[in-house]
Parts: C-alpha cells; sequence; structure tokens
C-alpha cells in the first residue's frame, strides 16, 4: 500500500488493483485564475494518475476541479461522493461529465471497493457539504480531514470507529474573505492569526491521536493581479510544524509533505523537500510562466457585459427561499463595473421586501444614498457566472471581490447572506427542501452534529474560548 501527495488537498491512495484519487485538482488554476497550486504538480505525476475510484469531498472548486476530473476520465472511475442533503454534486457530474458510475455513500458506513481497501464517508456541517474521509487498505489506516473542522461528538465518532489512524490530513488556513476582502480591513489586526490556524491543526491532531499528522490542504498561491497581495498571508506548512514540534511532547510527528512525497508500507516516507522560504521567487516564476492564461481571463472581463437577467434569476429564486429564522432582513448590493460601456451598476437585493433592483450610477460614492448594509464589488465576468452556473458559495474563496460595509451592523448581516448562500445553494432552502425521506435519514446518521451546535455556541458565545479549544 502506498499513497502520494499529487497537489494543494489532492491525495492518491494505491493497493494491489484499487487507486483512489481524492478530490482532484492538479491542473491549471481555479477560481477565475485566483488560485494555483504551490508547489505545481510534475507532468510525470500527472500522467501516472490512473484511478479506479475517486473521493469528492466537497463542492468548491480546488477539490471538485472541472479541468483536473476531465483529464482522467478516460479511465472512467467510479466517482464517489458523500450523501448529503442535496443533489446538486450528483446533478452537476451528470450534467457536466461522462462518468458511468456515481454513487452517494451514507455518512459513517463503510463501503469496500477492492480487496483489503475500505472507505468510511464523515459528513460535518449541517449548512454546506464538507466531508472527512477515513481509508483503511493494508492495515493501514488514514484520517483525511481535509477542509473539515470536525469536532465534539462527530469527530469522538470517527476515532472511536477505527483503529489508531497511521496518517492524519488536515487543512491549516482559511478560504474565508473575511477580513481579507473588506474595505479598510487590517488582516494583521484579525482576531484570527496564522498561529491560531496553527493551533487548531495541533490540537485537532493530538484529539485524533494520528502517529503522523500531515499538514494539507492549505498549499496555494495567488496569481491574479488582484488577489496577488494575500500571498503575504501564506499559511507556510514549514511554520505550522516548527510551532507543532515546540509543543508537542508526545509519539505523534508532524511531517511535510509537498507535492509528489510519499509513503508505502514497504520503503516509508520518500519526500520532496520544498523550500517555503523562496516563496516570493516562486510566485514571480510562476506569473511570467502562467502570464498568457492570466492576461487572457483579465480580457474576457474587459469585453463581458452585465446579464441582467442571470441576476434577476438568481437572486429572485434565493430571497423567495428566505423565511425567519432563515431570512434576510436588509438590502445588500453588488457593485458592477462594465468595462465595455464605462457603465457602474448597483445591483440591489432588498431582502426584507423580496424584491430586486438595478441601479446606474455615475460613481461610486452613490452606494451610500440606499440604505444597504453592504456592498459586494465583483468584476462583470465573474457576477455572471455565479449567477449563470449558482456558485455564489463559491465567490468569496476566490478573493476576487471588495466588500464595503455600511450599516452599524454589516458584519452581522454580511455573515448572515454568506451562509444563507451556502444553505440555498446547498439545496437546503427553502427549509421545507429538507423533509423528505432521504433527508430524514440523512439526518438520523448525523445526530451527533445537533449537539456539536451547542457544544460551539456554549464554547465560542458564554466560556469565551479559541476555536482551538473544540479539540
Amino acid at each position: 500500500m502506498k499513497f502520494t501527495v499529487i497537489s494543494h488537498a489532492c491525495l492518491y491512495i494505491e493497493f494491489l488493483n484499487t487507486r483512489l484519487l481524492i478530490d482532484p485538482w492538479f491542473i491549471g488554476s481555479c477560481y477565475w485564475r485566483s488560485w494555483w497550486n504551490y508547489p505545481e504538480p510534475n507532468i510525470d505525476l500527472i500522467s501516472s494518475l490512473k484511478p479506479t475510484h475517486i473521493y469528492i469531498t466537497h463542492l468548491h472548486w480546488d477539490h471538485y476541479h472541472g479541468a483536473s476530473l476531465r483529464k482522467v476520465q478516460k479511465y472512467q472511475p467510479e466517482i464517489i461522493l458523500p450523501k448529503h442533503f442535496n443533489k446538486r454534486m450528483l446533478g452537476d457530474f451528470i450534467k457536466d461529465f461522462r462518468f458511468k458510475k456515481i454513487t452517494e455513500i451514507d455518512h459513517g458506513k463503510t463501503y469496500n471497493i477492492g480487496k483489503d481497501f475500505n472507505i468510511t464517508s464523515y459528513q460535518f456541517n449541517p449548512i454546506i457539504i464538507d466531508s472527512s474521509l477515513v481509508i483503511e487498505a493494508n492495515n493501514v489506516c488514514l484520517l483525511n480531514a481535509n477542509d473539515a473542522k470536525v469536532f465534539g461528538l462527530s469527530l469522538k465518532q470517527i476515532v472511536s470507529s477505527h483503529k489508531q489512524f497511521d496518517f492524519v490530513f488536515r487543512s491549516h488556513s482559511s478560504a474565508g474573505p473575511i477580513p481579507h476582502c473588506v474595505r479598510g480591513a487590517d488582516p494583521n489586526k484579525s482576531d484570527r492569526s496564522p498561529t491560531d490556524y496553527c493551533n487548531d491543526f495541533i490540537n485537532f491532531g493530538k484529539a485524533t491521536q494520528g502517529k503522523y499528522i500531515i499538514p494539507f490542504a492549505s498549499s496555494h498561491i495567488y496569481l491574479h493581479p488582484k488577489t496577488k497581495k494575500y500571498n503575504s498571508y501564506y499559511s507556510n506548512p514549514q511554520m505550522v510544524k516548527e510551532i507543532f514540534d515546540e509543543q508537542n511532547n508526545s509519539y505523534q510527528n508532524c511531517v511535510l509533505m509537498s507535492s509528489g512525497s510519499m509513503w508505502s508500507k514497504e520503503s516509508g516516507f520518500k519526500t520532496i523537500n520544498h523550500d517555503y522560504s523562496h516563496i516570493k521567487t516562486h510566485i514571480n516564476e510562476a506569473t511570467k510562466k502562467n502570464k498568457e492564461k492570466i492576461e487572457e481571463s483579465l480580457k474576457r472581463n474587459e469585453r463581458s457585459f452585465l446579464k441582467e437577467r442571470y441576476f434577476y434569476a438568481y437572486f429572485r429564486k434565493f430571497i423567495k427561499s428566505t423565511f425567519f429564522p432563515f431570512n434576510l432582513p436588509f438590502k445588500f448590493a453588488f457593485l458592477i463595473e462594465e468595462i465595455p460601456t464605462n457603465t457602474i451598476f448597483l445591483c440591489i437585493i432588498d431582502g426584507k421586501k423580496k424584491n430586486t433592483d438595478i441601479l446606474k450610477i455615475k460613481n461610486e460614492s452613490e452606494i451610500f444614498q440606499n440604505h444597504l448594509s453592504f456592498v459586494i464589488k465583483t468584476s462583470t465576468q465573474i457576477f455572471n457566472d455565479c449567477n449563470k452556473k449558482i456558485m455564489h458559495n463559491t465567490f468569496a474563496a476566490s478573493k476576487l471581490l471588495e466588500i464595503i460595509l455600511i450599516s452599524s451592523n454589516s458584519n452581522k448581516n454580511l455573515n448572515k447572506y454568506l451562509a444563507l448562500i451556502d444553505f440555498y445553494e446547498n439545496d437546503c432552502l427553502p427549509i421545507t427542501k429538507l423533509f423528505s425521506i432521504r433527508n430524514t435519514l440523512i439526518i438520523l446518521r448525523r445526530w451527533r452534529e445537533f449537539f456539536d451546535v451547542f457544544y460551539y455556541l456554549y464554547l465560542m458565545k458564554i466560556r469565551r474560548k479559541k476555536i482551538s479549544d473544540l479539540w
């Protein structure tokens, strides 16, 4: 049995005739040329991928990457998805690809996918599709937590249901837009520092009792001109290991595994030594290498016109699906500059009156005259894509936006909007969509999360603890 780290959040596990690929994004960029793998996987590594099975943890493009999936489509691997409240992931696979076998698997149920090769999916987070995967093969046990920040009873279920984990993979960063994309905010003064994310990673690793803890699903760089500034907040895996080693007084080890690094039962670790301290040089080299692709993306936006019908179709349906307590009792807007006509549009969503409107304004200062809670500024191309493809829930991760807070409670309203967009695009709004036999059975299997929500609120709101104290 052996496994190889392919890229940012992509893992390849092989035993006998079974080859499992998890979260394939290994070519090109994602999020409109904003995110790029760091380090970039080499061509020979990509060519070696011949999966018999593919598992997707969740919907975001750095885990569910169209171009990468099409690269291995010729091998016709079985697609395995977490069985969540929605059928969005399944529907997109049927619509956009030509895979012949697609399977949804239940939370907490072990599935055999090959000789002495079992997987168990654990979903977490009632709002979005997110999951961890336990892989057991050849008497080796891996927990790929990826982006799922599982804690409480839900984590105890995972730990108690399997033998000791030999390897644990988890992210050590956040892809969220707050505070980085908020106009006037200083990310260095955020209540969550890079060290805080390291401590989350370390405490999670301790809670899982894994032998080897691998920093994972956090190594990408920004090459888009509007997001390159966010490279200064890169969560360096080397820093994670150094802090882990300082705090560690147990049998556990933190191992850095950059793209191409592998472990096998026969030979142990064979790691690729990547020097993360040269990230600035690597960013400059990657920018030059991908210059034409990035410039073409910018030109597409310069040629784009606002598709008003996409905006109205998306947001009218969205606000119609919202009811108390899942409602938006405030107004907000998107600020869109149509470059070919030099026109500025203010696309307004009034959650209280449940209507939408588009205004043409002469300059940005007019946004303060419309009683808005907040405004999200982004490009015409991205706004059209999000409205047409129903992809606002992945938009924020791109960081190709600027958030302008206006009202006194705009922070609270913004967070509620972002949560409800996730809820809506994951087929959980209107709330009546959850009332089905399928979803009832899913909820019963995931009953622990209800207690975890109360535990989280108790720890964060009453005890005023840090997020790292969840583990």
